[in-house]
């Protein structure tokens, strides 16, 4: 019994690994873009348009996404770097232009709470379905024996 805990451990921790493995993956961003277009371009898609809904400035054809996006390529074609250029574009807007969610206070919990609900609901599980595993079952009492042969004995007459 201990070598076949230890195998379900093994793999129960194997699990783990890869799916968090998995998250870290998916949460690493692509690297840095190789041209200054590919930078203009990752720019623009994490800029609000100002008068459009919910448009970035890549995908808006409205005059002022189209001057936003000149404004990010002569800044980038002039060697500023991404956190220069979104802290210009900020300070010329405001703060609602900026599409990337910022990493700490309430959007910070709102991106790892449902994370630490999701370990603690498969470890309250995984518990749940352990203790279900240990219970033994009982045997029938003589009372249900006695009148399961009665039941029989009727049954045969």
């Amino acid at each position: 019994m201990a070598g076949l805990f230890s195998r379900r451990a093994l793999v129960w921790l194997c699990l783990l690994a890869v799916g968090l493995s998995s998250l870290v993956v998916a949460t690493q961003a692509e690297g840095p873009p190789r041209t200054n277009q590919d930078r203009v371009r990752a720019l623009s898609e994490d800029v609000a348009c100002p008068t459009c809904d919910g448009q970035s400035v890549a995908e808006s054809n409205a005059v002022i996404a189209l001057e936003i996006r000149r404004d990010i390529q002569r800044r980038v074609d002039a060697g500023d770097s991404d956190a220069q250029v979104t802290e210009a574009l900020i300070s010329a807007y405001g703060e609602s232009i900026d599409l990337r969610p910022s990493s700490g206070g309430l959007v910070g919990l709102v991106w790892t709470v449902p994370v630490v609900l999701m370990v603690f609901g498969f470890a309250a599980l995984f518990a749940v379905f352990r203790r279900w595993r240990s219970i033994e079952l009982e045997g029938a009492s003589d009372s249900d024996v006695a009148l399961v042969e009665e039941l029989r004995r009727g049954r045969a007459t």
